[in-house]
């Protein structure tokens, strides 16, 4: 019966320990960003989204965070962070009501937008969602 037991035990734990792993608010990290409208999730404080803009060629590249309609962006401190695939920031947007824009001339290559922020008293509200619009010119 203990072996038994011992058996599901570790079978349960190498079961739950990858899902307790991925727990959080990592759904976003690593997206590729397209033009047109991307889809943000739901921000959390203390839980960045990151995601990755590829360009084959030098071009202008306007992102902007927009908050789904009903939504509110008094409470939503939003901050993004756009940096080379060296780790250089290439520009930074922090905003009081919710809403950031990034436009920047950019080589060819590959860049990292990290999107931070605080979600207000509410917690993980719907009132929080963000999609991230692209326009690359």
């Amino acid at each position: 019966m203990k072996i038994k037991f011992a058996l599901a035990a570790a079978i349960i734990s190498i079961v739950a320990t990858p899902a307790l792993a991925s727990f959080g608010h990592t759904e976003s990290q690593g997206r590729q960003l397209t033009e047109g409208i991307n889809p943000g999730g739901i921000l959390t404080s203390g839980f960045p989204h990151e995601y990755v803009l590829s360009l084959s060629e030098s071009s202008e590249v306007k992102i902007a965070s927009d908050h789904f309609p009903g939504s509110s962006s008094i409470t939503l401190r939003m901050r993004a962070k756009l940096m080379s695939d060296s780790g250089k920031v290439i520009a930074e947007a922090d905003s009081q009501n919710g809403d950031f824009t990034i436009d920047e001339m950019l080589d060819q290559g590959e860049y990292r937008l990290i999107v931070s922020g605080d979600s207000g008293g509410l917690g993980d509200s719907d009132m929080h969602q963000y999609s991230l619009h692209v326009d690359i010119q």
